[in-house]
């Protein structure tokens, strides 16, 4: 049984697709007008490990995830880009050029997307591929009276709406004070917002009833998400930062046009920081995406780092968090390296038959484990409890290795289980735990220096050993001494 926390409710609930064996998910994706940083990746890699749980758990899931193509900041990208150029703001050219920058950032977007292993969506509609559905869903609105167009503008009418509000948990006077000051004179109520906007001066503009303009940029996941998925769905997800107004506004557009429950779960991740702070370009800490991977090489590490925290908590982004995920993949992959140590080492010199018993005792260990897993998952994809049962899984298989009373049969039987499991384990999270590829002179070298320390520990120079452990540190070597001698891996 899954158990998710439910935004809406504000409290966990068992999970009951409206379909059986069926999930309709939409989750709000990128405005394209720059790179995506680490705090897009945390946000797609939250639902990514979600829906992998989820096909891991039998069911089929239709997984929605749009695009802003169309928007105040890509207008103001593609502006800031022509005045560098020295062109004129003409309508051809901005209209162009906002196509452009969107066209160029989503595929900046995806590239990441793609090297970080997070899977494509089932459906990815783009806002200006919609607009003609978002110009009937609007006409509905104002049909039915809960919009209105003031000149080429249409809003929607908050006051019509008496549930406005439940998503987020505000009343209307906590709302209206963040308005108040900038209230637009054309609404009829200062928490109206707007549906359809008119078109500014060379701006990119559609026709509609009300005249040039172009969407608000709420009405687009009311329309796609409804458009696919039909008027009442699964989940909706996004960032806690969503909440209000983006999907409190949603929940108003589709529930008055349909006149049926929008969405039965809603689900928010938490915000990222970096080392105590919010990500600013003006504070030097706004870490992108291709950032990360030109410092780390590594996608898993920033996964491990995301499954270390709760998806709903909010997350400190720091150097130390990334070493931290670091050493606990070099302790997955020095188990997997040890583990086929082991087979091959039976294989070569099995001494007896396979233990019927030790195969028996492997499956029930990892059955547990599988257990155990399942049931971190089940309470609201609890990634970090799901994670120490993976490490669990793995100082079980290394104590396991290290015991002298245990039969070379039982430790490859037991080795070979749990590695099966981690893998498992570790593909339900979308980690690869690829080790790193390295040549035969590297290898020979770092034979040699591994070597060279175990001369030194043998004549019991442990300076010289340190150094030598040092250097190999900083080429990205993981030494771990085993009774069977050093086991090493590249990082």
């Amino acid at each position: 049984m899954i158990r998710i926390y439910n935004t809406l409710t504000r409290q966990k609930q068992e999970f009951r697709p409206i379909k059986q064996g069926k999930i309709s998910m939409y989750v709000c994706g990128p405005t394209v007008y720059d790179v995506p940083h680490i705090g897009h990746a945390r946000s797609a890699y939250s639902f990514d490990v979600i829906r992998r749980y989820f096909e891991h758990s039998g069911y089929e899931v239709n997984f929605i995830r749009n695009v802003t193509d169309v928007d105040d900041k890509i207008i103001k990208k593609a502006a800031a880009e022509l005045d560098e150029i020295g062109e004129n703001l003409t309508s051809g050219r901005l209209r162009t050029r906002a196509r452009d920058v969107a066209s160029r950032y989503l595929k900046v977007y995806h590239n990441e997307m793609d090297v970080l292993g997070i899977k494509p969506p089932t459906s990815e509609p783009k806002a200006t591929e919609n607009i003609e559905q978002m110009i009937k869903f609007i006409e509905l609105l104002i049909e039915k009276g809960y919009a209105y167009a003031v000149g080429a503008n249409v809003y929607f009418s908050v006051e019509k709406f008496p549930e406005y509000g439940k998503l987020s948990n505000r009343d209307r006077e906590q709302m209206l004070q963040g308005v108040r000051v900038e209230h637009d004179k054309q609404k009829e109520y200062p928490l109206d917002f707007a549906l359809w906007k008119e078109a500014k001066e060379h701006e990119p503009a559609w026709k509609s009833p009300w005249g040039m303009g172009r969407p608000g940029w709420h009405i687009e996941c009311s329309v796609m998400s409804t458009n696919l998925l039909g008027p009442r769905f699964d989940i909706h997800g996004g960032g806690l930062d969503l909440i209000f107004p983006h999907h409190e506004n949603e929940i108003a557009q589709a529930e008055a046009c349909t006149g049926e429950r929008f969405a039965n779960y809603w689900i928010h991740n938490g915000l990222l920081t970096v080392n105590g702070e919010k990500m600013s370009k003006s504070l030097g800490n706004y870490v992108t995406i291709s950032d990360f991977l030109e410092k780390y090489g590594d996608p898993d590490l920033l996964k491990i780092a995301f499954l270390m925290s709760h998806y709903r908590s909010p997350m400190d982004y720091s150097d130390e968090k990334i070493d931290s995920a670091r050493s606990a993949k070099d302790r997955i992959m020095i188990f997997f390296e040890k583990a086929e140590r082991a087979g091959r080492e039976y294989e070569a010199s099995p001494g007896s038959e396979a233990d019927i018993e030790a195969v028996g005792r492997a499956q029930w260990t990892v059955n547990e484990l599988q257990e155990r897993f399942t049931e971190a998952m089940d309470d609201d994809f609890n990634t970090s409890q799901a994670l120490s049962v993976i490490f669990e899984g793995v100082k079980t298989g290394n104590d396991h290795l290290a015991d002298p009373d245990k039969s070379p049969s039982e430790k490859a039987q037991m080795a070979k289980a749990i590695s099966n499991y981690v893998l498992r384990f570790a593909d339900i999270l979308g980690l690869s735990l690829n080790p790193v590829k390295v040549d035969q002179d590297e290898s020979k070298m770092i034979e040699e220096l591994i070597a060279r320390r175990e001369e030194a520990r043998k004549n019991r120079d442990f300076k010289s050993a340190d150094r030598i452990r040092e250097e190999l540190a900083e080429r990205g070597v993981t030494v771990e001494d085993t009774p069977k001698g050093p086991v090493w891996r590249k990082s």
